[in-house]
C-alpha cells in the first residue's frame, strides 16, 4: 500500500504552459508510459489562473477542498463539489474568480491513450521555450516562412515529447460531470461502521468515484479491488493495523488487488474521497 502525507509535501511548480497562479502538492504517481499511468495532486491556483477552451486525451477527477475554481464560463467547481472531466470532452476557458485549492487526478482514461508524465511535461515545456513562446495557455512559434503557428499549450508540448501529432478519443459525453455530494445518501456497507456515497461509474472500463464514511472504532479488511484505487482522507484519521501508520487529514493512499486482506481501522471519525482507476486487460466487470 503506498501512502503520502500532504504535510510532508511542498507546493511547486510543475509547467509554464498554462497562465497565471497555479501549484502543485504531487502526492501519487503511476508507472509512466503505461495506459493507466497517473497523477494526484492537491493544487493551489490563485486568481489568474487562466486556460482556453480545449480538451485532453485523458481522464481528470478534481474534488473542491477550499474556494471556487472555474472551469467554464459562469460555471464554478465549488468548496465540496466533485468534477469529472472525461478524455476528448472540451471544457472551458477557464478564468478564475476566486483562489481555490482542489485535489486533481489526471489518469489515462478507458480510450487507452495514456497518461503524460509531469516530468515529461516539465522536461518538453523547456525545451519549447526555445522554440517559440506560451502565452494565456497557447504556445506560438514562427514558420520557415515567418508565419505564425499557434496551437493549445499542452497539445503542443505533448506532440514535442511524442514526436506525432496528438490522437483524442470520441467525446463519450457533451460535457464534463459535476457532482454535489451533500445531496447523495450514505448507504451502509457490509463492514459494521462504514457508510458509502457511490457518485458514480463511468466508461467501459468503470472508474468508480464516491466517499467513504467511517466511524471511530470501525475496522475494514480491504477486499478485491479490480484495479487500484486511490483514497484520500478529507477529514479525520485511520491507521493501517500492518505498518501502524496513522493517515491524517489531506494524506493519500493507493490500494491494489495485491493488497487484499489488509486490515485499517479508523481512530478518528473519518471521511474518504476515492477514484478507482480504469481497468485495463480483461473487462472491468469480470
Amino acid at each position: 500500500m503506498q501512502t503520502i502525507h500532504a504535510t510532508d509535501v511542498e507546493f511547486g511548480p510543475v509547467s509554464g504552459h498554462r497562465s497565471g497562479g497555479i501549484d502543485f502538492k504531487r502526492l501519487l504517481q503511476g508507472a509512466p508510459g503505461t495506459p493507466d499511468n497517473f497523477e494526484l495532486s492537491i493544487v493551489r491556483t490563485a486568481g489568474d489562473y487562466f486556460t482556453p477552451r480545449h480538451r485532453h486525451n485523458f481522464d481528470q477527477v478534481r474534488f473542491c477542498i477550499e474556494g471556487a475554481m472555474n472551469y467554464a464560463p459562469g460555471k464554478d467547481l465549488k468548496a465540496g463539489a466533485v468534477g469529472y472531466f472525461p478524455e476528448g470532452t472540451f471544457y472551458g476557458p477557464q478564468a478564475e474568480t476566486t483562489k481555490s485549492i482542489v485535489l486533481l487526478l489526471q489518469m489515462g482514461g478507458s480510450g487507452g491513450y495514456g497518461f503524460m508524465s509531469y516530468q515529461q511535461l516539465h522536461n518538453g515545456y523547456e525545451r519549447m521555450c526555445d522554440l517559440g513562446q506560451f502565452d494565456r495557455g497557447v504556445f506560438t512559434r514562427q514558420t520557415t516562412e515567418g508565419k505564425p503557428v499557434r496551437k493549445d499549450g499542452y497539445e503542443a508540448i505533448w506532440e514535442h515529447v511524442n514526436g506525432r501529432e496528438v490522437e483524442y478519443p470520441p467525446p463519450r459525453y457533451e460535457e464534463p460531470v459535476v457532482f454535489h455530494p451533500e445531496n447523495f445518501s450514505w448507504l451502509p456497507t457490509h463492514d459494521e461502521g462504514f457508510e458509502l456515497k457511490h457518485l458514480g461509474t463511468f466508461g467501459e472500463r468503470g472508474v468508480a468515484i464516491g466517499l467513504i464514511h467511517s466511524s471511530k472504532g470501525a475496522r475494514h479488511l480491504i477486499d478485491h479491488h479490480r484495479s487500484p484505487e486511490l483514497l484520500f482522507v478529507v477529514r479525520g484519521a485511520i491507521r493501517d493495523v500492518t505498518s501502524g501508520e496513522l493517515l491524517d487529514t489531506h494524506s493519500a493512499f493507493r490500494v491494489d488487488p495485491a493488497d487484499e486482506g489488509r486490515p485499517i481501522e479508523t481512530v478518528e471519525d473519518c471521511e474518504l474521497f476515492f477514484v478507482q482507476l480504469p481497468k485495463f486487460g480483461a473487462g472491468p466487470f469480470a
